[in-house]
């Protein structure tokens, strides 16, 4: 950051003008939660009025979604005035609060008729939705009441990171924010979705610790109600009522949507049974080792373990990998893929950017299904000007949020939304009343209006967000072909397994019901496209064995070279892409079918990309994996849930027989895909570092119960938790401190992270990771420069160091101590008044001030 910047945001930021922990609020922590519900709640009905002319396709006019558009709005307004100059204040909060209230006024005096025939006729849907929210809430406040730690010695996971980048941007008074890990700079990349749930945190004054398991909650709730919305909208008529009329339509939609809730958020994979299946074979295998078994053996060890489990045998694994192995279906000699899917990620708590970008791709798919309901909207072929650019302006603003909050979704959701403005508007918008171009043809004034459309939504998107990417240095900026081992079609199976039985299930009825409704003379057209239809089986063809087989040959030179990419599961993919586009293209489908199918087949392809290609730079695959894996979950949790509506539907058309056996699949596979949520969970509540610390929703309690091992010495934890406490209450602005730098994932660099204050070096690779386009010893001279700082006798430069860096205080812990055993500790008592002075002391634990700080490094 630039000197003026910097030393602005180290004088603000006072941690305890920020937040009062005796503030009742804080101290009550079910009247925390209801003020924190009844926040989510003014924000989302402030932001309803506006979203709801935007989104105006929807039957239900997306209010489900308006407390994600609310905090969105909300963030972003308050962002770009902290980016220009303005402080990232509790006023500038209210104020950009009450800007948004004025706007929504005067979107209720336009729709007030709307809005008044709404609430007569529909409010039992609103109370529905709310009651559901509340379900999807409480169950994640509970989840957390059981762990709210945030800290695990083995699976503690990168809350510590989240945690401590969350504690800064709610202490910076300007963007970007200062980087705690990383003293002089900024936080490059991924800060922006903590400004989106920090902006409510904020302005209420809730203690961080316990606000982060408010946040946590409140994203999977949102999540849930975003694809319920979803899938509601995709199986209700376009003017459809929403009331709650016991009618056998409107009892189906509500468990559409229920089904898209618990589809996108609650359900795992397959993972849970290939546990058990493995589990049992361990149990009956001859000394729990499975060799070189076969087919047939594995078999009989199933048997002979899963008889021995149901009298008590214990199943081969600890708890935490009940939680943990349905995330890593895919082995790790197959590039380290992560298989993550939202239930675990709520449920293991990082607030990672892809868990915060979660209910903002439910907006995402809202309004292109909005778009494509809506004909772009198009009423009667009369559109309001104000209604299309504050569709475009909402579009622009949602998909744009993905370049700062979760880069590699942008490169899923603005292509989607691009294809879905582009064809509502060239098949619906009536071009010939624009006279402006009265001189083109038709087909010309279609592409120019689309073109136009697209455009501006692509301007919205960026431009938008101008102050991210001003700043924003990518480090990891290209891809390279994967040339590592592909995923197995069994393990692809156990993660896709029920998304894919019921797509592919609704996909064999659609292309059935084609068929019988369609006159054999009617084939007789295809005669006219025989070419056409040739080299697209052609090209399909040379595609896939491209990708999917794998053949060693011989050139002149001797040399073996591969023939193909031998990619088991393109022979999955393709042809379903390729059905899943002979039925969107084709003439009579209904927008709704099609725009399913089309999220469908993205997904699917999604899929097959990361067998493709991997991010240069990533460990494998493993992020690349994990990143798209998610976007295609998304996609097909809405699809699934509407494709199921229409094949239960059509059931009474099938034969004989094939329902029943359809059902039993269906019940077997969701009772397998709902085992996770209910295993994983009580596994996750078991697993903390001590079964003393209580049950709370304030993440640093677990503190004052823990001891932890480590470099031969137990630590005593509640010591830094006071220490912690202490300097939350006392320290004055967001001056630099210095303490251990510890490998990623122990107990290092814990002042930065609880209080937000910033530190000479965070953790090394997230560090580099952070700064990916400067030189990677920056990160490693800093833990070095630390480290010698405790060791040293030499003052002199123990002086410069502290000058060079602007440490105000300095941590001597007993991590410290066990860390830096030797003479270089005897300093800080024989400079005692003299360099430093002792601020605070509690048995093993001191905290100095420098004397002759001035905050800032040089």
């Amino acid at each position: 950051l630039p000197q003026e910047r910097l030393s602005r945001q180290y004088a603000g930021g006072t941690w305890s003008s920020l937040f009062n922990r005796n503030s009742i609020f804080n101290r009550v922590e079910i009247l925390g939660v209801l003020l924190w519900y009844l926040g989510l709640l003014v924000v989302g009905l402030v932001a309803y009025p506006i979203l709801r002319y935007a989104l105006s396709g929807l039957s239900d006019r997306a209010y489900p979604l308006s407390r994600i558009f609310g905090l969105l709005l909300l963030a972003w307004i308050t962002w770009i005035s902290g980016s220009i100059g303005l402080t990232f204040s509790r006023l500038t909060i209210a104020i950009s609060l009450g800007v948004i209230v004025i706007i929504s006024a005067g979107f209720v005096y336009i729709q007030r008729d709307e809005l008044r025939q709404e609430w007569k006729t529909k409010r039992k849907y609103f109370l529905t939705v709310e009651g559901l929210f509340l379900i999807f809430l409480v169950f994640g406040l509970l989840v957390r009441f059981g762990n709210p730690d945030l800290w695990h010695p083995w699976k503690g996971g990168e809350k510590p990171m989240d945690f401590s980048y969350f504690n800064a941007v709610l202490k910076s008074t300007s963007f970007p924010p200062y980087d705690p890990w990383f003293e002089g700079g900024y936080i490059n990349y991924y800060y922006y979705g903590f400004v989106i749930v920090g902006v409510l945190v904020k302005l209420l004054g809730i203690v961080p610790s316990f606000a982060y398991n408010l946040i946590v909650p409140s994203l999977f709730a949102m999540t849930a109600m975003g694809a319920f919305s979803i899938a509601w909208n995709l199986i209700t008529p376009r003017k459809g009522s929403m009331g709650l009329r016991a009618t056998w339509l409107a009892k189906r939609q509500i468990f559409t949507g229920l089904s898209g809730a618990l589809l996108m958020a609650v359900f795992g994979n397959l993972g849970i049974w290939q546990m058990f299946y493995r589990g049992f074979q361990l149990i009956g295998a001859p000394v729990g080792k499975l060799d070189s078994a076969g087919f047939l053996h594995k078999m009989w060890y199933t048997i002979i373990g899963a008889s021995k489990a149901i009298v008590g045998a214990p199943m081969p694994y600890r708890v935490d990998e009940w939680y943990w192995n349905p995330s890593r279906v895919i082995g790790s000699e197959y590039g380290s893929p992560i298989t993550e899917f939202p239930y675990f990620t709520f449920l293991y708590g990082d607030l990672h950017a892809h868990m915060i970008a979660m209910p903002i791709a439910m907006l995402i798919i809202a309004w292109a299904l909005s778009v494509i309901r809506g004909r772009a909207w198009e009423r009667v072929g009369k559109r309001s000007l104000s209604q299309v650019l504050l569709g475009l302006f909402v579009g622009g603003l949602t998909i744009g949020a993905m370049y700062p909050v979760n880069l590699s979704d942008i490169y899923t959701y603005l292509p989607l939304g691009i294809v879905v403005l582009g064809y509502a508007i060239s098949r619906y918008w009536n071009v010939e009343d624009w006279r402006a171009l009265k001189s083109l043809p038709s087909w010309a004034k279609r592409l120019a209006i689309t073109g136009l459309g697209v455009s501006i939504l692509v301007l919205f998107s960026f431009v938008l967000y101008r102050p991210y990417s001003y700043w924003y240095a990518q480090g990891y900026s290209k891809v390279a072909l994967w040339s590592g081992l592909h995923t197995p079609i069994p393990e692809y199976l156990t993660h896709w397994g029920l998304f894919l039985f019921i797509i592919v299930s609704w996909l064999i009825y659609e292309s059935i019901d084609w068929m019988s409704r369609t006159p054999v003379s009617a084939l007789r057209k295809l005669r006219n496209y025989r070419e056409t239809i040739y080299i697209g089986i052609g090209l399909l063809l040379i595609v896939m064995f491209a990708l999917g087989i794998n053949l060693q040959g011989k050139n002149s030179g001797e040399l073996s070279f591969p023939v193909g990419l031998g990619i088991p599961t393109a022979w999955i993919i393709l042809p379903l892409a390729a059905w899943i586009g002979v039925l969107l293209l084709r003439s009579d489908q209904n927008d709704r079918k099609r725009f399913v199918l089309l999220l469908s087949g993205t997904a699917l392809l999604l899929t097959l990309v990361v067998e493709v290609v991997t991010v240069k730079g990533d460990i494998g695959r493993m992020n690349t994996v994990f990143k798209f894996y998610l976007q295609a979950w998304a996609l097909l949790s809405v699809s699934t849930a509407a494709a199921f509506y229409w094949l239960v539907s059509s059931m009474r058309k099938w034969k004989s027989g094939w329902g029943l056996v359809w059902q039993i699949c269906v019940i077997f596979l969701v009772g397998v895909v709902a085992l996770y949520p209910l295993i994983s969970t009580m596994a996750k509540v078991r697993d903390r570092i001590t079964s003393e610390a209580p049950h709370t929703l304030d993440g640093m309690r677990y503190m004052q119960y823990a001891q932890y091992s480590d470099l031969n010495t137990t630590m005593d934890l509640s010591q830094d938790y006071n220490a912690i406490r202490w300097m939350q209450e006392s320290v004055q602005g967001s001056p630099v401190i210095v303490e251990a730098n510890m490998v990623e994932y122990h107990w290092g660099t814990r002042y930065t992270i609880y209080t937000g204050l910033p530190g000479v070096v965070g953790w090394n690779w997230h560090e580099r990771q952070q700064r990916a386009v400067t030189p990677q010893e920056w990160v490693f001279n800093r833990i070095e420069e630390v480290n010698d700082f405790y060791k040293t006798t030499d003052l002199e430069k123990t002086r410069l160091f502290l000058e060079k860096y602007g440490v105000e205080y300095i941590i001597l812990g007993q991590l410290e101590l066990a860390k830096y055993p030797g003479d270089g500790l005897d300093k800080f008592v024989e400079q005692e008044g003299t360099l430093w002075k002792q601020v605070y002391q509690d048995r093993d634990t001191k905290i100095y001030q420098v004397l002759f700080s001035d905050g800032v490094g040089g």
